[in-house]
């Protein structure tokens, strides 16, 4: 890296606490090419003056800097347990005519608290502007100025039932407008998150969504954020990060729990969850459907429909031989493309629900075979799990997919040995696969092999460090972590271990 680029990385992380590494640290050098040259800068270091002293021009810079990437109803399980669940609890601790306050941070374009609304009347109706009080920023001014117009490309549908498209957005020249009452009832304000004040309007929070936003910042600086969240909220408060990164932000501020398999942090003690809660957690819309159902119609819509476009033909039952063979092989593409994004997204539940409905046998397909194993293996159906992954291994005996899984398995069932060894297959077969360096590595630790599993780690961090993204070798499981989390925590566990092994070697 050069003098140059390291200027401004200090001077962007200074400000916003934004870490710029591997392809983000490229993007930041054709960024800075581009804007020196725009705003009619001979060169880097001129272009560093301007922006050190000319405010706007440099927010200009630090918005074109992160990835504005997300879609209406993301990481939807969330959000039920959200509304169905943790939201009565957080009504019933209000006092009369006291809203809940709802914050979504690093609310990019929108989609984010949009959804919250839409899902929050088709329980509540005309109360929910009474109910609820919702609240989104981001740094970015140009996606916030997106947000507030409410007009949204077909990208950020993905997910949505056409029905709900319908029902809350008028179709426009360049897009989807959202209904102005779902619109008005959040409100947008730029937001940094180590600015030395918020907004005053942002206070007093009994949930905060933080999704997907962690990434950006290093432990140190997430550990700050946490701490001003922690400031913002209400003694009996929730904080919700995304799936992927919940548990590498586990950083001592918020108390991290568990419910049917969704992870969040809570302040205070009222919304802990009980141990012997076994309820579905459902709760019917004025319609008489339950949430989980709403949003389901468009998993059931992938099942008949082969394109994502607008007009997209529904498949109809086929009367010849031949017709039938090309409908069911295209439902079936397009139910595994739409199980595999659920699975990713870590929506399980719907995802095991498609795959209840699947065109073929799932043993007669390979890649069905691996999805389900992997929603089973998270349900602890071990048997299950099994039997499938030997039709997976007959189909592919050299799945990367399938022999990490077998080393889950065998892990999840105290096997430790044998886990170790399937592991070590897959990398053997695929070196770069980072997530079977690290479940050995857990493995290993676990056994209390700290010197192993140190290596493991190490190799984690050697891999990840060598680009953004790295070709871990699963075509169909999502990997375990965050890239940015994996990392974080094998340094975390290398530190912890090299302490265990300096403690063992003094006592020895």
């Amino acid at each position: 890296m050069s003098p140059r680029l390291a200027s401004f990385k200090a001077l962007i992380y200074a400000h916003c606490g934004l870490v710029l590494e591997g392809v983000a640290e490229d993007r930041l050098y054709k960024i800075l090419q581009h804007n020196a040259k725009r705003s009619g800068c001979i060169d880097l270091n001129a272009y560093e003056r301007l922006i050190r002293t000319d405010a706007e021009q440099f927010d200009i810079l630090v918005c074109q800097l992160t990835v504005n990437e997300t879609y209406f109803f993301r990481e939807l399980e969330q959000l039920e347990l959200l509304t169905t669940v943790l939201i009565p609890q957080v009504l019933a601790q209000k006092s009369a005519g006291q809203p809940v306050r709802i914050l979504s941070a690093g609310c990019s374009s929108g989609e984010e608290p949009y959804s919250l609304v839409m899902l929050l009347e088709r329980i509540y109706g005309e109360r929910t502007a009474e109910l609820f009080q919702i609240d989104a920023g981001d740094l970015d001014q140009n996606v916030l100025s997106k947000a507030r117009a409410g007009v949204y490309s077909q990208f950020s549908f993905r997910g949505v039932d056409p029905a709900v498209r319908l029902r809350y957005f008028q179709p426009q020249k360049q897009g989807y407008k959202l209904a102005e009452h779902i619109r008005s009832q959040v409100s947008f304000y730029q937001l940094n998150l180590l600015a030395p004040q918020f907004p005053a309007e942002l206070s007093d929070y009994d949930i905060i969504f933080f999704r997907n936003v962690s990434i950006y910042f290093d432990l140190e600086t997430r550990a700050l954020i946490q701490r001003r969240f922690y400031e913002l909220m209400n003694a009996q408060s929730i904080l919700f990060l995304g799936s992927s990164e919940t548990l590498g932000n586990d950083l001592g501020v918020f108390e991290l729990v568990e419910h049917t398999g969704q992870y969040f942090f809570i302040k205070g003690e009222a919304y802990r969850p009980k141990h012997n809660n076994t309820g579905t957690g459902l709760t019917l819309t004025e319609t008489g459907q339950s949430t989980s159902d709403l949003v389901l119609q468009l998993d059931q819509q992938a099942l008949s429909t082969v394109n994502a476009d607008d007009t997209a033909d529904v498949v109809a039952p086929p009367t010849e031989p031949s017709q039938r063979t090309d409908s069911v092989d295209d439902r079936r593409l397009v139910a595994l493309e739409r199980i595999q994004q659920l699975v990713s997204a870590g929506e399980l539940r719907r995802a095991m629900r498609l795959l209840e409905s699947f065109p073929v046998p799932v043993t007669e397909d390979y890649a069905a075979c691996l999805l389900k194993s992997w929603l089973l293996l998270n349900q602890q159906a071990f048997d299950e799990a099994a039997s499938l992954l030997g039709y997976a291994l007959v189909a592919q005996p050299w799945s990367v997919d399938a022999m990490l899984m077998q080393g889950l398995l065998c892990k999840w069932q105290q096997k430790t040995e044998d886990a170790c060894q399937w592991f070590r297959k897959v990398i053997y077969i695929c070196p770069e696969c980072w997530p079977a360096h690290y479940y050995l590595a857990d493995t290993r630790r676990a056994e209390e092999q700290f010197e192993a599993a140190v290596r493991s780690y190490q190799a984690v961090i050697r891999i990840l460090a060598t680009a953004a993204e790295v070709n871990h070798g699963l075509t169909w499981i999502p990997a375990p972590l965050a890239a940015s989390d994996a990392v974080f925590l094998s340094r975390r566990q290398i530190q912890q271990l090299t302490a265990d092994l300096h403690t063992t070697q003094v006592d020895d």
